[in-house]
């Protein structure tokens, strides 16, 4: 996958502050690509109206106690001026849109096409699923499941194995980012390009992540959870 320069014009921020509360990210970039001709990621839009200064009210809503519906079940704390910390699982629905960093002490499960505009850091295993857009670095401690074509702005560091679909891109901003694993990484032909990794215990590509995914992780790939 090849990630190219936005330039972001006045009449495409003018656009952003107009309807960003309106419309879902993916009908933004819809309509930039219609006005504008210019097919953005969905992840640089989001990081575009955090610059913009138009994603403060959410982080109000959550200090007045209003929660997205994936985290109406779970305890969550507000852990600095964009961090949650949540206790428990966290299982985010198709084409959501996370606009803070996130500390989950339980596991993490995210569908397609999901967007968190900043860090993630899971105490136990996490799944992120096609073509989601992580903005910035991805913490697991236990095993990870990264599904296709999903776009990560920093490192990936995981201290179990870590198992990569593929079209994966790992350091799209421009710090850039590296794979750890402190176990094994199992990862699919056409994937991560020049990214640096370290395995503890070895790189191995394999035609479909199918031949070696654990149990846990089956039932993810067939919609179990």
């Amino acid at each position: 996958m090849i990630i190219t320069e936005v330039k972001w014009s006045s009449a495409i921020d003018e656009l952003l502050r107009q309807k960003f509360k309106e419309l879902t990210i993916e009908k933004l970039r819809e309509e930039i690509f219609t006005k504008h001709g210019i097919n953005v990621p969905e992840l640089l839009i989001l990081h575009r109206a955090e610059e913009l200064g138009l994603i403060d009210e959410v982080f109000k809503e959550l200090e007045r106690g209003k929660k997205p519906s994936y985290l109406k079940s779970q305890r969550v704390w507000l852990q600095g001026a964009e961090t949650i910390r949540v206790k428990g699982d966290v299982r985010i629905p198709p084409k959501e849109v996370v606009p803070y960093n996130l500390i989950v002490c339980g596991d993490l499960f995210t569908k397609e096409e999901v967007v968190i505009r900043g860090g993630i850091h899971v105490k136990g295993d996490a799944v992120i699923g096609p073509r989601n857009g992580i903005g910035k670095s991805l913490v697991v401690e236990g095993d990870l499941l990264i599904g296709e074509d999903t776009l990560i702005g920093n490192c990936v560091d995981a201290r179990g194995s870590i198992y990569m679909a593929r079209g994966v891109t790992i350091g799209i901003s421009k710090e850039g980012g590296g794979l750890v694993s402190g176990k094994t990484v199992y990862m699919e032909r056409e994937t991560l390009g020049k990214t640096k990794i370290y395995a503890a215990e070895g790189i191995r590509i394999v035609d479909s992540l199918k031949e070696v995914l654990p149990e846990k992780f089956r039932v993810t790939m067939l919609g179990g959870y």
